[in-house]
């Protein structure tokens, strides 16, 4: 609670601080914080930091692929390819392309021919 407090007062100083600077200053500080967003260092950071993510990104592609080719029982191997960018069958777009189903385990099996469960009277009503 104290945090929401505290967060709540500051929106409120800055908002009357903000006000209280006016049109112009408003334009000051949003020139000055494009100048330094269009700057060389960090541009060049922002490019390792997206670079950074990508590389994460893309082990976790691989790592999911693998878990699914674990619960699946495809080989790994299978699972670790790279989708290609051309669609599986010539001369149609990747929008219409043929979508490949995913096996469903026992359980899964198991929950979608169970019979929906009804809910229980409540005695006294």
């Amino acid at each position: 609670m104290r945090g929401k407090l505290l967060f709540v007062a500051g929106l409120a100083v800055g908002y009357v601080l903000g006000t209280r600077a006016g049109r112009q200053r408003y334009e000051q500080i949003k020139l000055a914080a494009k100048n330094v967003w269009e700057s060389e260092p960090v541009q060049w950071a922002a490019g390792q930091a997206q670079d950074a993510v990508a590389d994460v990104a893309d082990k976790a592609v691989a790592q999911a692929r693998k878990v699914i080719a674990q619960v699946s029982g495809e080989s790994p191997a299978s699972a670790t390819r790279k989708p290609t960018a051309e669609p599986a069958v010539r001369g149609t777009s990747p929008m219409t392309a043929p979508i490949t189903t995913i096996k469903p385990d026992a359980a899964a099996a198991a929950r979608a021919t169970a019979k929906p469960r009804t809910p229980k009277a409540t005695p006294g009503a």
